[in-house]
């Protein structure tokens, strides 16, 4: 992609980040959108149909990053543990925090909760399929685990930015992972 539109979008992006401090998603309009990223509505609309896609954006972006880094780290691995899983996903909700707060304060945060949650699933049955002889059981197990995970994060986000917060959400997430990921059938 040119440089030109990314920072178009970026730009766009973050005027529309400023303006979700203080307002809803569906209260924003093109002009204030514009007026925030210092951008013409003729700019936006090459980018862009409604305010609403730009969200859209972000949530294929971070789903799209969060992936990748998932992709690179195999839970398979003797070498892989829970905790090492944990700090990772600790590791990018911080390197993103920004957008998982915006993501997870618009009106649209279900939407977002449902995605992270199916990659999150997706990634686990696929590396640990493997280990079980009843895959459906590894469903319905993994289902569970994540979405206490997702719920757990999302309901203590501004916890995960605080070091000494972090490190105890981090132990009590690790031990409950550590208890209930392991095969039983």
């Amino acid at each position: 992609m040119d440089r030109r539109i990314k920072k178009t979008e970026a730009q766009i992006l973050e005027g529309t980040l400023r303006l979700l401090q203080n307002q809803k998603m569906d209260e924003l309009t093109v002009t204030e959108i514009c007026n925030e990223a210092n951008v013409s509505r003729s700019t936006f609309y090459l980018h862009y149909t409604e305010p609403k896609d730009i969200i859209e954006q972000l949530y294929n972006d971070v789903a799209i990053t969060l992936t990748n880094i998932l992709d690179n780290f195999d839970l398979s691995s003797p070498d892989t543990t829970n905790e090492k899983f944990l700090y990772t996903l600790f590791d990018v909700l911080d390197e993103y925090k920004k957008y998982f707060v915006v993501l997870l304060t618009t009106g649209y945060h279900s939407n977002f909760r449902r995605r992270l949650k199916k990659i999150l699933e997706d990634k686990i049955l696929l590396d640990n399929a493997y280990r079980y002889k009843n895959t459906l059981a590894l469903e319905y197990r993994t289902s569970f685990l994540i979405s206490g995970l997702v719920e757990s994060l999302c309901d203590n986000m501004e916890d995960i930015f605080d070091p000494k917060k972090r490190q105890i959400l981090f132990k009590v997430l690790a031990s409950i992972l550590e208890r209930q990921a392991r095969p039983s059938f």
